[in-house]
């Protein structure tokens, strides 16, 4: 079954088949045209016969000349084989020249060609009305013998013909096809060079065969970086959670066993251990929550898309930054009037809770941050700004990486806040940018593209009459 699923056999039993029926209807056609000719060469000498023999040898009393053998008598005019005729009166035969085979049947009731069957073989028959007062009928009938002869032969002939090019195609097909698949022969042998060495580092050559090949060959090499960039991503992502998880874990199974060695400790000392442990385990909590909020993201593609209202958005973030940083003070600079965005409103809601407890955490204690949106060539500009230390030109792209955290930070965090931002920003077609800040510290640019406004459904007024 695999046999037949070959390229090869496939495209060969196809020319096959192309050749066969395209055989099948030119012999058709031919042997058709062949024997059309020959009945109708037939008939031609019927009509020539029957007048020699009704112009020579019929006179108005009888039915046939008698006397000595000439030129113009029936006999030499029905010289050949396969010809006869015959002579009826009052519906009875009466005479009979020629190749008369048995059981000859007698002329028809009508005049004019017909094909009859007689002993077993096709006649040709002309028939036609001498002396419609006597009745006197002639008939002459040649077979069709030797057309059915020549017929047969030129369709033994055509089918040997076309059975010698159905070989010649099938060995044509077979090896042309086989020159046809070696470039993919090709790509398949370097496909399993990467499958089995199991590394995407490697690449196809590009640079053979036809068109097709090639440009399937760079689609596959693209396939694999990416595949590559990739894996590498997820190992470098497993790697930085792995190590960013080990650090709290290890400090809460040393206060673990600090408790479980000293049962006595003082109440104070005992505080302390179980702050830390709480510590930890909130730094835990924060780390899983920013890696499920990546993952979140990274499916976020196959979420129903709507159009959400920036400004209700930027409201909301600021509640609640302002309920889960109490000391900092957040100002809410200039509003657009509606901004609305199309995508994911979890994924902008997201967004701003980041960039304002980025810009809170990291700001100076007790600042301020600035929160802005405008309209800038068709799209909505958000704006967050602090007045903390900002982060250096050089360490700013660096940042957007995930666990990613500045020389300078000193306030706990997990590095993937920048992250966050950027992936959605990234999914909702957006720009990111990372500047100076108005009020002297890390200033963020987001540039997201804006929804068309709804069509008006309402009616036109009617025109007056």
């Amino acid at each position: 079954m695999r046999r037949w699923g070959s390229l090869r056999v496939r495209v060969t039993l196809a020319a096959l088949a192309a050749l066969a029926i395209g055989g099948l209807l030119a012999g058709g056609v031919l042997v058709a045209a062949i024997e059309r000719d020959g009945r109708r060469d037939v008939d031609r000498d019927l009509n020539q016969r029957a007048g020699d023999i009704v112009r020579h040898a019929l006179g108005p009393g009888d039915a046939f000349h008698g006397g000595p053998h000439g030129p113009g008598e029936p006999d030499a005019l029905l010289a050949g084989s396969g010809t006869f005729v015959q002579v009826a009166a009052g519906g009875d035969v009466v005479e009979q020249r020629g190749d008369v085979p048995a059981d000859a049947p007698a002329p028809p009731a009508e005049d004019g060609l017909a094909t009859v069957h007689i002993a077993g073989h096709d006649w040709r028959s002309l028939t036609s009305t001498v002396d419609p007062g006597r009745g006197l009928r002639v008939q002459i009938l040649s077979s069709l013998q030797p057309v059915e002869d020549r017929v047969a032969r030129i369709r033994g002939i055509v089918l040997a013909v076309g059975l010698v090019a159905l070989t010649l195609t099938a060995l044509a097909a077979w090896w042309l096809t086989t020159l046809a698949v070696r470039p993919l022969a090709r790509l398949r042998a370097g496909a399993a060079r990467v499958s089995g060495a199991g590394d995407l580092s490697l690449r196809l050559s590009d640079d053979q065969g036809p068109d097709e090949i090639r440009s399937l060959a760079a689609d596959l090499n693209e396939m694999l970086r990416r595949l590559q960039a990739s894996m590498e991503a997820t190992r470098r992502f497993a790697a930085d959670a792995g190590h960013e998880l080990r650090t709290p874990l290890t400090g809460l199974r040393a206060n673990l066993d600090a408790l479980t060695r000293n049962p006595d400790l003082p109440a104070a000392e005992r505080g302390a251990l179980l702050g830390e442990m709480t510590a930890e385990q909130d730094r835990m909590v924060h780390l899983l929550e920013g890696l499920q909020a990546l993952a979140r993201g990274e499916a976020a593609e196959t979420l129903a898309r709507e159009d959400v209202e920036l400004a209700d958005v930027v409201d909301g973030a600021l509640f609640g930054a302002r309920r889960r940083h109490p000391e900092v003070r957040f100002e809410l600079g200039e509003q657009p009037g509606e901004a609305v965005v199309h995508g994911w409103g979890d994924g902008l809601r997201l967004m701003l809770d980041n960039l304002l407890d980025n810009a809170a955490l990291h700001g100076r204690p007790g600042g301020a941050v600035r929160v802005s949106l405008e309209h800038e060539d068709g799209r909505a500009l958000l704006a967050v700004d602090d007045d903390g230390p900002g982060i250096p030109a050089d360490e700013r792209t660096a940042l957007l990486e995930p666990f990613a955290r500045g020389e300078g930070a000193t306030v706990p965090g997990t590095g993937l806040g920048l992250a966050i931002v950027a992936q959605q920003v990234a999914l909702h077609g957006g720009e990111l940018e990372l500047g100076e800040s108005p009020l002297g510290g890390l200033g963020v640019r987001v540039r997201l593209p804006t929804a068309p406004p709804p069509a008006s459904t309402a009616s036109p007024a009617p025109s007056p009459l």
